[in-house]
């Protein structure tokens, strides 16, 4: 490959055949493989994405609403109770349809075998380059630059014990009814805002608050004053009904024991428990002393063991070792309804250490909450036709709340406003932990949730242009018909813990104005997912693409893929509302051990696919165990494609084994253009890392502004643009290429055009496989056009440890060679006898 004596290999021919590297070219030559490591495109062809189904419908995007005695109205678009022989675990699975390794319909399929291929190595006797005479001195010294850059479904375990405080009693044996199943060992609870302002005031040794009753309500009332205000426009002053919380007392205290509960565990307590609920009017406590009280109603009035509708200022206070025992299950294992429901028009709502298990895991997901609330997304009245709840539910507080073995989700909030939860624990319940729908300012601070059989934590809200109602007119989740104010707006979680369990650790879709931090998810599907859609079957979800979203300080480990951004049926062409996440930042987030991606933007398999409008900034994934092999997907690397109007900045992948950071212009290989003809993305990518095997993949893109991109240690190609118009690089930076024993390159450029480098810089030792390349520029042919028209490459400094005298740069010379090119170079071989600098500028033009 290397020209004798003058340190360049010019090259003329075909160049190489994208659909086929070895289809010979008219001339009859074919493109050499032999001995070619596994390319890009080979991996990519393996990589199946963690795309949702192209129809969108994912069951994570269903609250688990209150059917009302109606089945049809469950979360689960199909159906309510799953009447076919499906167990829990085989419909908890947040994507519905395929696997996480059958994704993005083949866009990583579209990285082809050309960037690790030999066939742009050509034989032309008639050279349209001369050779360069090229003067070699040892006082040549290279320019200096400061600026160079050198599943499965799980099995639930037995529940473990629930801590008891330090300064609490123990509490008593349960008896054989009171037996519950969940999972793994709870991590330990966040410190949220309740536990902190205890602390505050010198309360320390417990996290549960009822050692000091009055001053837990009394912190709850001024939370609500906290989140009632902050957002209170100028010259306005809060609304009366906060000014009647000025005094931590109701006006009675309904001690369901004084209504026939026992609270042994064994005793059916649920008509005192109804009969309690009955007697609760506005301003009253509604108390549960210490005690299990079995709760066995199946179908139970209103939908729940205790119902609240159209009720303000009202507490439901549950003693440091009280337990709602939900014991309600049909024969067959389905849930019979939720636990607590909050229904509106309702303000000033205090669960004050709500404690809800079912006594048996339920079979399958079906009908039951641990709380619900539902309300409506609009301080207007309700719609014409709607006949569920009077209006919105506001200003409410849940705080240190436990839910364990939920039919559905621990709590699914739904058109309600200033919504406090502080120091939640789910614990294996068949649906999402906490789910918002529709709602505005939020507060999640402390959420542990394990062993969920979906997302850990959830912003949903759907979308409809004029049904504010998703299944009927009595019941949630709401449909909003832009993105705004009822889009879970205004929100904020932290403090998460989410492990075990299917889909996500946390999921946004259809939101405005989130923010969510201080978050660490293993063993689940997926860390955490971002999407739109539009449904195109009956039961689908239709959302459209958040804005604003904040998301910083993740840890995400041993998942399938760590972070999704998505959208489901949408092609690219539509209003921009469908594929515009504009204002999305993420940022400060670790993936470890990722078993298909780390990173993947997904699209239908189109050529028009777009994702807009996001930042990814300071991104680390570090590989697990290597899955090569069919179907492995992409085994732990980086996969950015359709991206528009977005900044990468800082991503760094780590692997052992060949995992890739691949970057495309659009799902689907857009060979119906030219490379001229390619549209601008308009992105920024700086600081573009990979220490691996594997190599960075540029393709089939325009409009790139690139920072600094280093490789270290790549097995074959370091850095390949192919089909590349319209991009520059501050620095590339290549260290120890082509490891293995084939083909190696430090920067492959292959049908490029408008290419500016202003540095390059490549470092090796004195290994070297069956042929290498420092720079090349090929690819031409007479059916795709030119290997490279107008490549710039400031400064190449070159350095090995071989016994070598030449730049070994490969230029594809001939007719649909390189044209408008240079590459000023500057190059040492330390192995040689005395050591020296050489330089020289190849090209057919000289820089300005």
């Amino acid at each position: 490959m290397v020209a004798a004596g003058i340190g360049l290999a010019l090259t003329s021919g075909q160049g190489i055949a994208v659909a086929d590297p070895s289809t010979p070219d008219s001339s009859g030559s074919v493109a050499s493989t032999a001995g070619e490591p596994p390319s890009s495109a080979d991996s990519a062809k393996k990589s199946r994405g963690t795309h949702d189904s192209a129809s969108g419908a994912d069951q994570s995007d269903g609250p688990a609403t209150d059917p009302a005695r109606n089945d049809a109205e469950s979360e689960d678009p199909e159906s309510n109770e799953r009447d076919t022989a499906e167990t829990a675990d085989d419909v908890a699975d947040d994507e519905p349809s395929r696997t996480d390794r059958e994704v993005n319909s083949g866009a990583a399929d579209e990285a082809e075998s050309v960037a690790t291929g030999s066939n742009a190595n050509h034989s032309d006797a008639d050279n349209s380059i001369a050779d360069p005479q090229v003067t070699e001195s040892a006082a040549v010294a290279p320019p200096v630059d400061a600026n160079a850059g050198a599943d499965a479904p799980q099995p639930a375990a037995p529940e473990p014990a629930r801590e008891t405080p330090p300064a609490a009693k123990a509490t008593r044996p349960l008896g054989p009814a009171a037996a519950v199943v969940s999972t793994a060992v709870v991590p330990t609870k966040p410190a949220g805002f309740f536990t902190t302002l205890l602390s505050a005031f010198g309360i320390t040794d417990t996290p549960r608050p009822t050692a000091s009753p009055l001053m837990t309500i009394v912190l709850a009332w001024l939370r609500r004053q906290v989140a009632a205000t902050a957002d209170v426009p100028l010259g306005s002053s809060p609304s009366a009904p906060q000014a009647s919380q000025t005094s931590a007392q109701w006006s009675t205290t309904i001690n369901v024991r004084d209504y026939g509960a026992v609270g042994d565990g064994v005793t059916d307590d649920s008509a005192a428990i109804k009969a309690a609920e009955a007697a609760m009017t506005s301003g009253a406590r509604l108390y549960f002393p210490d005690g299990d009280y079995r709760f066995t109603q199946q179908s139970p009035a209103g939908g729940a063991a205790i119902v609240l509708s159209g009720l303000s200022n009202i507490t439901i206070e549950f003693d440091e070792g009280a337990r709602l025992l939900m014991d309600n299950l049909t024969s067959s294992g389905h849930g019979q309804g939720h636990g607590i429901k909050i229904a509106g028009a309702a303000s000033y709502v205090t669960l004050l250490n709500p404690t809800i298990e079912w006594v048996t895991r339920p079979s399958w997901r079906s009908w039951g909450d641990g709380i619900s609330i539902v309300g409506y997304p609009s301080d207007s009245a309700p719609a014409a036709g709607w006949t569920g709840s009077t209006g919105k539910v506001e200003f409410v507080s849940i705080i240190n709340g436990r839910v364990v073995n939920a039919p559905q989700a621990v709590a699914v909030v739904m058109g309600a406003s200033d919504v406090t939860v502080t120091d939640f624990t789910a614990v294996g319940t068949l649906a999402d932990g906490l789910h918002f729908n529709a709602n505005r300012r939020v507060t999640v601070d402390g959420l542990v949730a394990q062993n969920t059989g979906d997302d850990g934590l959830a912003f949903v809200t759907y979308y409809h242009e004029t049904q504010p109602w998703t299944y009927g007119p009595t019941d949630g989740p709401f449909n909003q018909s832009s993105i705004g104010e009822w889009n879970n707006s205004d929100s904020t979680a932290t403090n998460i813990t989410v492990s075990g369990g299917q889909a996500n650790g946390f999921r946004v879709q259809g939101g405005y104005d989130i923010t969510i931090s201080n978050v660490t998810i293993t063993n689940k599907a997926f860390g955490f997912h971002i999407n739109s859609a539009i449904a195109t079957h009956p039961g689908d979800w239709t959302s459209l693409a958040s804005r604003t979203i904040t998301i910083s300080n993740v840890t995400i480990e041993n998942v399938g893929t760590g972070i999704v951004l998505g959208t489901n049926n949408v092609n690219g062409t539509e209003d921009s509302k469908w594929w515009d996440f504009s204002g999305t930042v993420i940022s400060d987030v670790t993936i470890l051990g990722a078993q298909n991606w780390s990173v993947a933007v997904e699209t239908p398999w189109t050529t028009t696919s777009k994702f807009a409008g996001v930042t990814l900034r300071n991104i680390y994934a570090e590989t697990g165990v290597d899955n090569d092999g069919p179907n492995s997907g992409g085994n732990g690397g980086i996969l950015l494609a359709s991206l528009h109007e977005s900044v990468i900045d800082n991503v760094r992948l780590v692997s052992e084994h060949a995992a890739n950071i691949i970057i495309l212009g659009a799902s689907r290989m857009r060979d119906g253009l030219t490379v001229a003809d390619l549209p601008s993305s308009n992105l920024t990518i700086d600081d573009l890392s990979l220490e691996g095997p594997g190599q960075i993949l540029i393709q089939d893109i325009a409009g790139v502004e690139f920072g600094n991109v280093s490789s270290t240690g790549a097995e074959g190609a370091a850095v390949v643009l192919f089909r590349v118009k319209d991009a520059s690089f501050d620095a590339i930076t290549v260290e120890l290429a082509g490891r293995g024993s084939g083909d190696g390159y430090g920067v492959r450029l292959l049908q490029v055009r408008d290419i500016d480098i202003t540095h390059v810089v490549i470092a090796m030792d004195d290994h070297m496989g069956s042929s290498w390349c420092s720079v090349q520029i090929s690819g031409g042919n007479s059916t795709e056009g030119m290997a490279g028209d107008g490549v710039r490459i400031d400064s190449l400094t070159y350095t090995t440890e071989r016994n070598a005298f030449a730049s070994d740069i490969d230029v594809q010379g001939g007719p649909w060679g390189a044209a408008n090119w240079y590459i000023n170079a500057h190059w040492r071989h330390e192995g040689v006898a005395t050591p020296h600098w050489t330089s020289y500028l190849y090209g057919d033009i000289t820089p300005v």
